[in-house]
């Protein structure tokens, strides 16, 4: 599994996070580093350890900008972020959750 967090962590120094807004940077949150886990949680439920690893990333490129968040960045709780946009989320998705409902 941590070819998946590779390949996440990989596509990163492509985009200049710091160069971007924070919507352009939600953008590419939502569509891609969300995107590429999701094949992988149609096969198979992946640790915990490697959810949180993702989510890490996520929240690095989205908040700080930078590939690995270490904490005092984020600016909204991460449950709150992966809210619908209608209940005042930023419409982030859940892997765990994602994940669980792909399963089902």
């Amino acid at each position: 599994l941590q070819p998946l967090v590779d390949s996440v962590a990989a596509r990163l120094p492509t985009w200049k996070a710091w160069l971007m807004n924070k919507a352009g940077r939600l953008a590419i949150v939502n569509s891609v580093l969300s995107a590429i886990p999701v094949h992988q949680l149609l096969a198979f439920a992946p640790p915990k350890k490697t959810l949180k690893q993702l989510e890490k990333i996520q929240r690095g490129f989205l908040w700080p900008g930078h590939a690995v968040d270490n904490g005092g960045n984020c600016h909204v709780n991460w449950r709150h972020a992966c809210r619908p946009m209608e209940y005042g989320g930023l419409g982030i998705r859940d892997l765990e959750r994602a994940g669980l409902a792909l399963r089902l």
